[in-house]
């Protein structure tokens, strides 16, 4: 639901806080959210729904695209992920020996 052109309402964000927000890199559409609640999200804004999810264990402080397909994400579980949005696969790429954040 748009309140105005620069304002939107996700359906169903995030359960805890909010740690990074970042558009997708060719479009606006798709926002890629994470989170205190140890998930990263995908949402298409334009029609207002997840496009996908995945978890880490402990709560997610930071993510990011690499290109349109894949995201990297790292938080306080201290393990790097990459996720490919159109196969619905993640790797946990490496560890860390504390959070991971950019």
């Amino acid at each position: 639901m748009t309140d105005t052109k620069t304002e939107f309402k996700l359906k169903s964000p995030p359960e805890d806080g909010i740690t990074r927000v970042t558009f997708g890199p060719n479009s606006s559409q798709f926002l890629l959210v994470s989170s205190w609640d140890k998930k990263v999200r995908l949402y298409d804004i334009v029609s207002n729904n997840q496009r996908c999810a995945y978890s880490h264990t402990m709560p997610v402080l930071d993510c990011v695209f690499q290109d349109p397909i894949h995201v990297w994400s790292g938080g306080v579980d201290q393990v790097l992920k990459c996720y490919d949005i159109n196969s619905g696969s993640e790797v946990a790429v490496g560890n860390h020996d504390n959070a991971i954040k950019c």
